[in-house]
């Protein structure tokens, strides 16, 4: 066994352990749950098998479908999925994997030990990435999908074997049935991929090698559209339908939260801030300057490809911002400063370990990369609370009444189906750990459109959001079978509890 496969079971076992760390801590101090999206998650996993119309159409469009049926075996615990660790077991998984898996491809790039272990533990040891692969929420899984895929683009690179490119293929296609940043990283890969190989294997292996990639990274997407076609009619519903991004991001433009949209400057300054906060001012200033200087020190030019491919999230991250595809603030916004999706910027993470692991490799700038290293993480450790758990304890502070009702509702439910918007409270759901089944919400399907118009016919309780008004209460508040046969029997904040009389 040689020293680098060595070096690589002693990262296997740091990583575990500092993973399992905060996990612990992270459970112990209820931060698990802080987003309302890993509830969501957990319950798109939970309500395939538990629910009144259960089965896989409840994956749903508006989010891709891999992180849940990798959570599904999980979610079909009660305790693990009213914790939450049904998808924090998947992110620890994908963490672990993906800090193994970011130290290979170093060593392929450099082939020097100690630029890789340098490089990993920039990756590693980041606060904000630790706090995340604690919870249910998709950026672990993606960030590890993405490197793994890189990792055998960059054998391939070097070896020219079909079979890492399969590999890298298949990684691809699991990123884009991820989150849409895959779907970017397979576009770029589908440019790139073919100009590079009809330079260096000549024009007739570059048209078998793209063929092979844009079929077998592109299975995802292919899959994905047919899902849209076959379960709602329509291919592009996952972009059109009343539950998309898209008809989010229209929400948040009427109320001015897309300061972004069609502003470059803008999009570029708000995510070099995100990228900032997550991953520290000494280590982003010296990534952006290892991303200059590392493509006049690589070993092959043919590996730009490489970093290209590592760098991509952050392109992307910069493109939606400026499309109003995406939404974020930041705690240095030149107006309305905030928190909201600041974590996006922890998908500059990996480029940033890859850049600075390859100007490790060289001993004298070692030696500053890993002083660097240290001074972050004695900032990190001056800063307390990672940003990315500052942002889910700022978003739970504006819906704590989900936590207050669940509970309640937990120690006062009496049996009956409940009626509520998961669109709007998944998190209610998830931690009053009642049997999904017991709720009419927008996936059930004939019983949500038959409860709206009738609701004492099945309905005992009714979740609703009177201010602003969530779905539920919009249909009902003038509906004479609702105000007839209800009444309030819990409020906190506008959030009102109603039981059959």
């Amino acid at each position: 066994m040689n020293n680098s496969n060595i070096m690589n079971k002693l990262i296997l076992f740091i990583a575990t352990i500092v993973s399992l760390t905060s996990l612990y801590f992270s459970f112990n101090l209820h931060y698990i749950l802080t987003y309302n999206d890993a509830a969501s998650h957990l319950n798109i996993a939970r309500r395939m098998v538990d629910s009144l119309t259960p089965g896989v159409a409840q994956i749903g469009t508006v989010w891709l479908p891999l992180p849940h049926l990798l959570m599904l075996p999980f979610a079909m615990n009660d305790f693990l999925w009213h914790t939450g660790l049904a998808g924090s077991i998947v992110s620890i998984i994908a963490f672990i994997a993906g800090v193994s898996f970011l130290y290979k491809l170093l060593y392929i790039l450099t082939e020097n030990i100690w630029g890789s272990v340098i490089g990993t533990l920039i990756f590693a040891l980041n606060p904000n990435l630790l706090y995340m692969q604690t919870t249910p929420m998709t950026e672990t899984l993606l960030i590890t999908a993405i490197v793994i895929s890189i990792y055998y683009l960059a054998k391939f690179s070097k070896t020219y074997d079909i079979n890492d490119l399969i590999l890298c293929s298949a990684f691809v296609s699991a990123a884009t049935l991820i989150r849409y940043d895959g779907w970017f990283l397979f576009a770029c890969l589908s440019i790139l991929l073919p100009i590079w190989l009809s330079v260096v294997r000549g024009r007739r292996r570059a048209e078998s090698s793209f063929i092979l990639f844009v079929a077998s990274g592109g299975f995802g997407i292919y899959l994905w559209f047919l899902w849209n076609y076959f379960i709602f009619g329509d291919a592009l519903y996952f972009i059109t339908g009343p539950y998309s991004a898209a008809a989010q991001q229209k929400v948040l433009q009427q109320v001015g939260q897309l300061p972004t949209q069609h502003n470059i400057y803008l999009a570029g300054l708000y995510y070099i801030w995100a990228v900032i906060n997550n991953n520290g001012m000494l280590l982003t200033i010296a990534g952006f300057i290892g991303i200059c200087i590392v493509p006049f020190i690589l070993r092959k030019k043919s590996q730009l490809l490489v970093l290209f491919a590592i760098i991509s999230p952050i392109i992307f991250n910069i493109i939606a911002l400026f499309l109003g595809q995406s939404a974020m603030n930041v705690p240095q916004a030149p107006t309305n400063p905030g928190m909201f999706n600041i974590r996006y910027g922890m998908m500059a993470l990996p480029a940033i370990a890859v850049v600075l692991g390859i100007v490790a490799s060289n001993k004298y700038a070692r030696i500053i990369v890993l002083f660097l290293l240290i001074a972050q993480s004695y900032l990190f450790v001056i800063q307390g609370v990672p940003v990315t758990l500052a942002d889910g304890l700022h978003g739970l502070q504006e819906t704590y009444y989900t936590i207050e009702a669940s509970k309640w509702l937990a120690e006062h439910y009496k049996g009956g189906l409940i009626l509520t918007s998961l669109a709007s409270h998944d998190a209610f759901v998830a931690r009053a750990g009642i049997p999904m089944k017991n709720y009419i919400h927008e996936g059930t399907r004939n019983h949500w459109t038959d409860a709206l118009r009738e609701p004492s016919k099945s309905v005992q309780y009714i979740a609703v959001l009177s201010y602003p008004p969530d779905s539920v209460y919009r249909i009902l508040y003038n509906n004479p079978d609702f105000l007839e046969n209800y009444e309030i029997i819990h409020t906190y904040k506008k959030f009102d509890i109603y039981e059959k009389k």
